[in-house]
């Protein structure tokens, strides 16, 4: 019996080392997860800042290029402002006589025939012939000096 007691103190001391041993195993994986929900945060909250920075970027563009347009837009209605000034200054009876520029134009015209040029008589044509033969003779006499 000498062994029983024996063995309920190494079974003890066994018990202790495996509670001891569960206990580093519990403590190291809440360390392992609150590393790895510290990370995650960190990823999460440069995330978050990089989505902030895109949209106040594209938010500034947008803004620009609204801006740009409303100033096309005022110059256009400005200029459509001033054709419609311009053209209400001119009298209306000028335009609807017949004298303005554009009446005249659109006024039909006459049609006119066009004649064929003149044809050369067998004499004109005789004398340009000879002219020609006379000038191709002197250029080859003047390569054969």
């Amino acid at each position: 019996m000498s062994n029983a007691p024996l063995n309920i103190d190494g079974i003890e001391k066994l018990l202790d080392r495996v509670s001891t041993t569960t206990e580093q195993i519990t403590k190291a994986s809440e360390r392992q997860a609150r590393e790895v929900d510290r990370r995650l945060k960190n990823l999460l909250d440069r995330g978050e800042a990089s989505t902030e920075r895109w949209l106040a970027t594209i938010d500034k563009r947008l803004r620009a290029q609204i801006a740009g347009l409303r100033r096309e837009l005022r110059t256009l209605e400005r200029h459509a402002d001033d054709l419609r000034s311009s053209t209400a200054k001119r009298p209306a009876a000028k335009r609807a006589t017949a004298s303005t520029p554009r009446a005249k134009a659109a006024a039909p015209r006459k049609a006119t025939t066009r004649t064929a040029p003149a044809k050369k008589t067998a004499a004109k044509k005789a004398a340009t012939k000879k002219a020609a033969a006379r000038t191709t003779t002197t250029k080859k006499g003047a390569r054969r000096r």
